[in-house]
C-alpha cells in the first residue's frame, strides 16, 4: 500500500482495557522501522503496572494543537498531507522540547535518534502494531467509529461515578 492509498479519516484506536501487555506491538514496530527486534528501537511504549496488571500502550495521539509542533523553535515538527506529525531531520537541532513538552511521553529519543509513531505514514502502509495486537487494543479504524466509541466509554464513566454517588 503506498502512502497516497492509505484511507483518510482513518485513526489509530487504543483500547487500554484489551492490552494484554504481549509487546507485540513495540518489536513489530522496532522491527519494521529499523529492522531489529528491540524494545528501545519501537516508537510505541507498552506503560505496564503488573500490580494491577495494567498495561497501557502509549503512543503519539496526533494532537490537534499539537504542543511539540507549537514549541518546535526551528520550525522542524510539522504536519504531512495525511495529517500526520512529523519532523525534518534537517531543521531539528536536537533540543528536546518536543519530548519535554508532549503530554503522552510519545516523543523518544533513542540509539536511532528521534522516534515518534508516524501510524506507519513513512513506511506506506496502515499501521502494522494494529495488523498484529492479537488481542484487539490497537485497530485501524474510521476516525467517525472512534469517536463514537470514545464517547462510549465517556457515558459509561459519568454513568458509574453517578452510580457510585447514590450510594454514599
Amino acid at each position: 500500500m503506498t502512502m497516497s492509498t492509505i484511507p483518510s479519516g482513518m485513526t489509530l484506536s487504543v483500547d487500554s482495557d484489551r492490552c494484554t501487555g504481549c509487546m507485540t506491538c513495540s518489536l513489530v514496530c522496532a522491527f519494521v522501522h529499523d529492522r531489529v527486534f528491540g524494545y528501545e528501537r519501537s516508537r510505541i511504549r507498552v506503560w505496564r503496572d503488573d500490580n494491577r496488571g495494567i498495561f497501557v500502550p502509549i503512543l503519539c495521539e496526533q494532537c490537534e494543537d499539537a504542543p511539540c509542533v507549537a514549541v518546535c523553535p526551528t520550525g522542524a515538527l510539522g504536519r504531512n498531507t495525511e495529517g500526520i506529525v512529523v519532523r525534518n531531520a534537517v531543521r531539528c537541532i536536537g533540543c528536546n522540547e518536543c519530548v519535554n513538552v508532549c503530554p503522552l511521553g510519545a516523543i523518544s529519543f533513542g540509539p536511532g535518534g528521534w522516534m515518534k509513531c508516524d501510524r506507519c505514514a513513512s513506511l506506506g502502509a496502515s499501521p502494522y502494531c494494529a495488523q498484529y495486537c492479537t488481542a484487539g487494543a490497537l485497530r485501524w479504524v474510521p476516525a467517525r467509529l472512534a469517536a463514537r466509541e470514545r464517547a462510549g466509554v465517556a457515558a459509561a464513566r459519568r454513568a458509574e461515578s453517578r452510580q457510585a454517588g447514590q450510594g454514599v
